[in-house]
């Protein structure tokens, strides 16, 4: 069964493991829902329950946060996991049932091959690279996956993930190679395109643009206008999702004049006190006066904001900077400690612990230190390399993977040995004794970037930000406003008279945020609030970051193609422009008929000849004209010395003489064109989970959660 193997028989211990800790959860999820929460969801004939989806949120902000090295995730990028959390279940749950129709598994062998064989998967080989030699470790994939039982709950979870992602990855390359397989250029159509792409062009050409006629010469749109358009291109209006239209205005919350007298008066209280602050009081002062906690990291001058930066390169040790405004707030500082500092740290460390840490660790705490001490003598004496002690002293339970190595960190990363390492030549050794007292790190410093300027800085600063009295009459106001007008109708004829901005929104049920609102669920949430009717304004004015909104529902776009009246402001400028090319064509067309050659036809419409000379039907571009495909397709099909047209391109009307044709030296044979094309029919695979979406229907009731 192989190394693989002996992780998919434990594999089921460590889940176990951690799904006893989410019992529960599970089980009170259940119960809530037996309560009548609904479920998240539903795809295909699979009901996704709260409590998987939670459970799998839950996974994501986890191994988001330990990548990140946070504690807390911002608020819009949670919501970018949850939707990934939701699109993942979708993927899985669609491709799964394909790849059980077709059969597509992979075995032991497979698996092997993709960890330590002669195909190493992409996702393997990024893991297990070297960073110092750039090559692929296959020994240490072995030694890691041979330690399995041995491994703590979070690296076998982590060895379990890595499996079923390569695993579901490559199912997913065979699907795709299949699907692939099936799709297929005829020599034919190859040869056609690279016949006309196999000569070049010169070329005299008029157009006649769309700006050159105004929209009363075109004369008036009418209904039938807007049908034909709307037939030809009904596909385009169809809808998968549900769209809802908003339309809203902002209150914003801004400080009033007496709001900023206010705060500069408090600004220069707190200047006169924190001049007078000792330096053993001063931390409590920050904390306490301060939008921000102090902060005792090291940091360039160019790290910091203007015109703070300029103050602090002025600055001397223990001098302080005057209350100056940046950006929306008021900063005043102490210069600590100047000093040249490195931006980045490398060390190596060998942990002793005593008897605190637990485990099978019977040493004292000053057994711990005599043993520190003396394997840091040990090692000054070059008796023994790093590594080797490491290996031998150690108590870290990765030791076997990174040799003691803890990488960089930037300048301030290292915690309670980031001092010391700073103060510590390259090279050199530290002892240092755990804050919780487990026991003591021997660290070597390994690496150091070249130093800087750095300044250690207590900062106060002051947002400069409406009061709450500001603030509740600026809520009032839109309060009012939205109490006056309870329709769409009166709320747009309110805003025109009172010379309020309108804005517009196009919105998904799961969108985030709308222009100007960075975000907008609770105004989405009630948009599509089954309570809530197409022309009514909301009741609840709505809160975002310094402002206040009123939203109304205009209109709602069904699943499915929308309809005329709907897509009718939104088509008006497309359904002009064919209105002026069927007056345009025609113009030509008379001018065509009285006789001549492209110069008579250009005097009749009163325009101007332009040359184009090597035009070929694969450039990108028509010369000045812009994006031209129509007008380069007609000039590529036509014989010599013919003229063609007229063409309705994207800009205008053109008329075109062909003048001459050449070889085109840089053609692409059809058997180049046709292997081009078969590879960017992979890219069209990106389409396959829209068909499947497609096919089985997905229920999404995210929007009733979040």
């Amino acid at each position: 069964m192989g190394i693989i193997g002996s992780i998919r028989k434990h594999s089921g211990i460590a889940v176990a493991v951690v799904g006893i800790a989410i019992v529960a959860f599970i089980i009170g999820d259940l119960t809530k829902n037996q309560r009548g929460v609904p479920d998240m969801g539903k795809i295909g004939d699979q009901t996704i329950t709260y409590a998987r989806y939670n459970e799998k949120v839950e996974e994501m902000e986890e191994s988001y946060k330990a990548q990140q090295n946070i504690a807390q995730i911002p608020a819009e990028v949670e919501y970018q996991l949850r939707d990934q959390v939701w699109q993942n279940l979708v993927t899985e749950t669609l491709t799964d049932k394909e790849f059980e129709k077709l059969g597509l598994q992979l075995t032991n062998a497979e698996l092997n091959d993709m960890y330590m064989g002669t195909f190493i998967h992409p996702y393997i080989r990024q893991i297990f690279t070297d960073p110092q030699t750039g090559n692929f470790n296959v020994a240490a994939v072995k030694q890691y996956m041979s330690n399995f039982d041995n491994l703590d709950t979070a690296q076998r979870m982590q060895l379990v993930e890595i499996e079923k992602n390569v695993t579901e990855d490559r199912k997913q390359q065979k699907y795709s190679a299949l699907i692939s397989r099936g799709l297929y250029m005829p020599k034919a159509i190859a040869q056609q395109i690279a016949d006309m792409g196999s000569k070049l062009s010169n070329v005299t050409a008029i157009n006649c643009s769309y700006q050159s006629l105004s929209d009363d010469e075109a004369g008036a749109l009418t209904d039938q206008d807007y049908q034909n358009y709307y037939n030809k291109h009904k596909a385009e209006f169809r809808l998968r999702d549900e769209i809802r239209e908003i339309d809203y205005v902002i209150y914003p919350v801004v400080p009033t004049a007496q709001d900023m007298a206010n705060i500069q008066a408090e600004v220069e209280k707190t200047w006169d006190e924190f001049q007078t602050i000792s330096a053993d009081e001063l931390t409590f002062f920050v904390n306490a006066e301060s939008s921000r906690n102090y902060d005792s990291t090291y940091r360039k001058a160019s790290e910091f904001t203007s015109p703070m930066d300029s103050a602090l390169m002025a600055a001397g040790e223990g001098s302080y900077i005057s209350p100056r405004i940046a950006g929306n707030e008021w900063v005043m500082a102490k210069v600590l400690n100047i000093a040249n500092r490195p931006d980045s740290l490398r060390a190596s460390t060998i942990y002793i612990f005593n008897s605190n840490a637990g485990g099978n660790i019977t040493r004292s705490d000053e057994q711990a230190k005599q043993l520190a001490d003396s394997v840091m003598n040990v090692l000054r004496s070059g008796a023994m390399t790093f590594e080797e002690a490491v290996s031998k002293f150690s108590d870290d339970p990765q030791k076997s993977q990174n040799n003691g190595d803890m990488g960089w960190n930037l300048d301030g990363g290292y915690g309670f040995i980031n001092e010391d390492i700073v103060n510590t030549p390259e090279g050199g050794y530290f002892v240092k004794k755990h804050p919780q007292e487990v026991g003591y790190f021997l660290v070597k410093v390994t690496g150091k970037t070249t130093p800087h300027r750095k300044y250690r800085v207590a900062t106060i600063t002051r947002e400069i930000a409406a009061s709450e009295a500001t603030s509740r009459n600026i809520y009032n106001e839109a309060n009012k406003f939205a109490g006056n007008n309870r329709t769409y109708a009166e709320m747009t004829a309110t805003a025109q008279a009172e010379n309020l901005q309108v804005r517009n929104a196009m919105v998904s049920a799961m969108q985030y945020g709308i222009g100007g609102v960075s975000n907008a669920r609770s105004i989405i949430q009630w948009a599509y609030n089954e309570d809530t009717e197409v022309g009514t304004v909301a009741d609840q004015i709505f809160e975002g970051d310094d402002m206040y909104i009123v939203a109304a529902l205009k209109n709602v776009y069904k699943v499915g193609y929308a309809s005329l009246d709907q897509v009718r402001p939104m088509i008006e400028n497309q359904v002009r422009i064919e209105k002026k090319a069927e007056v345009l064509k025609a113009r030509l067309e008379e001018a065509q008929k009285a006789g001549g050659n492209l110069s008579a036809i250009a005097a009749k419409v009163n325009a101007t000849i332009d040359t184009l000379d090597s035009v070929s039907f694969n450039d990108y571009y028509l010369g000045q004209y812009g994006m031209e495909p129509k007008v380069q397709a007609a000039i590529a099909a036509s014989e010599a010395n013919k003229l063609v047209g007229p063409i309705q391109g994207a800009n205008g009307v053109y008329m075109v003489s062909v003048n001459a044709k050449m070889d085109n030296p840089a053609a692409a044979n059809a058997e180049n064109i046709r292997m081009q094309k078969q590879q960017s029919f992979m890219q069209s695979l990106r389409g396959i989970q829209q068909v499947l979406k497609d096919k089985a229907k997905v229920t999404d009731n995210r929007i009733k959660f979040f």
